[in-house]
């Protein structure tokens, strides 16, 4: 079991990541200095060393905790088919789709700055195998028998993977125009059905 962590060390740790961001944001990665980010979250040097060891280390650190919290909010995922089967025309989003977007609104600045405006790899990485296992576990609850779908499991999983990713950041680099509630609506709606109210490849 891990040890819930004290407040205080909680709101520090806190400062400094959103002085990372806020820097980053406005000078890049490169030009900020470990003075810069205790300056901008009030506090000393001698702080920031107790926490971590220098600003790239703060960076990771952050990357992981997002993405940690990111993954205890949509795990478990799927449970039962059934759960797709009391959505009426998909109008009213699951609540995993649902946790995805408000999670990440909840720290959307961290979230657009670490994957759109200054594009982190390793942060892009690990988003990407987070989506890729949500993706996954879906698409096995829906589908388990391989021979009962129209193209490779794999394949399916990192097409519907790479749309969700763009997905959001599309709607991060446009300020997030829609509510989480809409947005899992539309890609839980968009995954299951298509984009087309009639499907124009179906012969009549």
């Amino acid at each position: 079991m891990s040890k819930k962590m004290d407040p205080r060390v909680k709101r520090t740790r806190q400062l400094l990541r959103d002085a990372l961001v806020e820097l980053m944001d406005e000078r890049g990665y490169e030009k900020i200095t470990v003075q810069d980010i205790t300056q901008r979250a009030t506090l000393n040097r001698a702080t920031f060393y107790l926490h971590y060891r220098d600003k790239l280390d703060l960076l990771y650190q952050s990357s992981e905790e997002i993405l940690h919290e990111l993954v205890g909010s949509i795990h478990p995922t799927f449970e039962e088919k059934k759960d797709f089967d009391l959505l009426p025309h998909y109008d009213q989003p699951h609540e995993t789709f649902m946790h995805l977007f408000e999670q990440i609104a909840l720290n959307s600045k961290l979230y657009k700055v670490y994957l759109t405006e200054k594009d982190i790899p390793y942060f892009s990485a690990g988003l990407k195998k987070i989506i890729i296992d949500f993706v996954s576990s879906g698409i096995q609850l829906m589908e388990p028998d391989d021979q009962k779908l129209t193209v490779p499991r794999e394949m399916a999983i990192r097409f519907y993977a790479a749309a969700f990713l763009e997905v959001i950041v599309w709607w991060l680099e446009n300020d997030m125009p829609y509510t989480p509630k809409f947005m899992a609506t539309q890609l839980m709606r968009i995954t299951i059905k298509g984009p087309y109210l009639d499907n124009p490849f179906q012969q009549s």
